[in-house]
């Protein structure tokens, strides 16, 4: 026992000592640890002050409750004795509006229209109260694109969808969505050097997904009023029949008693509530789809409204000073141990 405290004792000191050392070593070479920092932070400071200011729009929302087309679609054809696959499920739109803003036509619009927007104004001319001034520009001007080059094949061709692509890129994030599964919501953003256009252009998203969700629920609506008023029809056929067949069989069997006669009436009988039972749902359900399609679909309900963006969004030149800080100082650290390596291999050759 006695032996064993002593061996965790020595352990107990030697990492005391180790760690004295380090600290030692540290303080020794302050200087390399405060250049360091201070060349580090500088250069992040240089390379933040370059980065071009963004301007977020955003708007938050949550789906709205989707039409109700294949679903009930699918219940009244089996009422009506019609097998619709259930395993073809309903496309829901709204699950896939990031891909609805990458839509050609559509980014074709944004980079082709003319926007009005206001122009940046210096520190001097804010605090100077100088008017406002607003150009009139397209994307591609905004963007500086150079001229196209009228030699190459489809040249048009090329250069719309540069300027398209551009739009699209991923990494710049000029127009993007993000979806939290957890919440169920959804956030569109814009992004853009200028408020002015980010919240134009941001408005402009918002109006393309409300009317291409909306226009393919009502798209739903009508196609199940057509679906119902089609099989009401074929209901009503069914359902006179029925009563023909049942009136004839009780003409001709008016006095009979036999069981198997009773029971072909019983038969009849069932056969005529049925079809009643299904032209009285499809009848009811043609009225609901009715007032689905007269009513307004929404594709999202609106949780945040997308405001104007006052000041820059992004970068975020604190939070840069402080990493370049962090990061100058864990650079100096690693400095002086390669020193400190470098000089003990010097010594030992």
């Amino acid at each position: 026992m006695e032996n064993e405290k002593s061996i965790n004792d020595w352990s107990n000191e030697e990492d005391e000592i180790d760690l004295r050392e380090l600290v030692l070593v540290l303080l020794r070479n302050w200087r390399i640890i405060l250049i360091s920092t201070i060349i580090v932070a500088v250069g992040v400071a240089v390379w933040a002050a370059f980065l071009p200011n963004q301007y977020i729009t955003n708007t938050t929302a949550v789906a709205a409750r989707s039409a109700s087309g294949t679903g009930q679609m699918a219940g009244l054809a089996a009422l009506a004795g019609i097998n619709i696959s259930s395993g073809a499920s309903e496309v829901n739109l709204v699950n896939y509006v990031d891909l609805l803003i990458e839509n050609t036509p559509f980014c074709e619009k944004i980079v082709e229209r003319e926007w009005v927007i206001q122009r940046l104004q210096t520190k001097k001319e804010i605090k100077e109260r100088a008017p406002i001034v607003y150009d009139t520009v397209t994307l591609a001007q905004f963007w500086k694109f150079a001229k196209p080059d009228t030699t190459i094949p489809n040249w048009e061709y090329k250069y719309k969808m540069a300027k398209i692509n551009t739009l699209r890129n991923k990494k710049k994030k000029f127009m993007s969505i993000e979806k939290d599964k957890t919440k169920g919501t959804i956030e569109i953003k814009t992004r853009f050097e200028n408020p002015s256009l980010s919240y134009l252009i941001h408005e402009a998203v918002i109006e393309h997904l409300k009317q291409y969700i909306e226009s393919d629920y009502f798209n739903r609506y009508k196609e199940k009023r057509i679906f119902v008023a089609e099989r009401m029809t074929e209901a009503k056929e069914n359902l006179n029949r029925a009563e023909m067949y049942l009136a004839r069989f009780k003409e001709k069997n008016l006095m009979a008693q036999s069981p198997l006669i009773i029971l072909e009436g019983d038969r009849l009988q069932r056969e005529v509530m049925l079809q009643a039972g299904v032209y009285a749902e499809l009848v009811k359900q043609l009225e609901l789809a009715k007032i689905d399609e007269k009513k307004e679909a929404t594709a999202f309900e609106v949780i945040k409204e997308a405001d104007f963006p006052l000041g820059p969004s992004e970068p975020n030149r604190k939070m840069l000073y402080l990493i370049g800080i962090i990061g100058g100082f864990f650079v100096g650290i690693f400095a002086v141990f390669a020193k400190e390596w470098v000089m003990s291999i010097i010594k030992l050759a």
